[in-house]
């Protein structure tokens, strides 16, 4: 039996930010940044129904979602002390990864697998492929905070397929020929409800690489990664 409207927080919901996992979603008002979480398009209801694509996302304002098969809604509660969520839960990134520099005000929440997904890579990542190349993924989520003018860091190795959402403030992806800073050659803006296409470039089933890319913060800012683990 499917149960509609099936929701729990997500581990990374707390007293500064409301979030919630919904699934086989039917006439389900809310607001907050809500992300399409499937391969499914998402319907807002009205007098013109609204399509949210796959792996897209909107804001919604005390409106409803006609139907959708997986969504997370997330909601900062109040901007007052918002960087008071880092003497939570989350934890400071550099406590994670060695090489990380010390003095980067970067800090992650905890995790949360919301769900098993079958994705053909290249189609994920809007690249033209001849052959159907379908592979079982981990959705698994989890939020970054920085304050403004933050550099999170040229990188280029993830083992996943990754997309982002911007939920607070506003900020950049920047992309590189080399890890350098004097390499930018593409910024993708971000403002809050945006979740931007797939930069990583497929060539196989579970073969990709990414450009040198970094997160830029123009503001204090809240963002939602969104990375599909192949599974085993």
């Amino acid at each position: 039996m499917i149960n509609i409207n099936e929701e729990r927080d997500l581990a990374f919901s707390d007293q500064f930010i409301s979030a919630r996992l919904v699934q086989n979603v039917r006439d389900y008002t809310t607001t907050g940044v809500v992300i399409n979480l499937s391969n499914e398009p998402m319907t807002i209801a009205g007098e013109v129904p609204g399509v949210i694509p796959k792996w897209k996302s909107t804001i919604l304002r005390g409106a409803a979602i006609a139907s959708a098969e997986r969504v997370a809604i997330i909601d900062v509660r109040s901007d007052t002390n918002l960087g008071g969520l880092v003497f939570g839960k989350w934890d400071w990134f550099g406590n994670r990864f060695d090489k990380f520099p010390r003095t980067t005000p970067l800090y992650i929440s905890p995790y949360d697998i919301v769900g098993e997904v079958e994705v053909d890579p290249f189609r994920f990542a809007n690249l033209p492929c001849d052959v159907q190349v379908s592979d079982k993924y981990d959705i698994r989520l989890n939020l970054w905070w920085a304050p403004a003018k933050t550099d999170a860091f040229i990188h280029n190795e993830h083992s996943f397929l990754e997309i982002h959402t911007q939920i607070f403030g506003f900020g950049r992806i920047q992309i590189y020929h080399e890890n350098n800073e004097a390499t930018l050659y593409r910024e993708i803006t971000t403002a809050p409800g945006d979740t931007h296409d797939p930069i990583v470039r497929v060539t196989g089933k579970r073969e990709w690489s990414y450009p040198w890319h970094r997160g830029w913060t123009d503001t204090d800012a809240i963002w939602l990664a969104i990375e599909l683990h192949p599974r085993d």
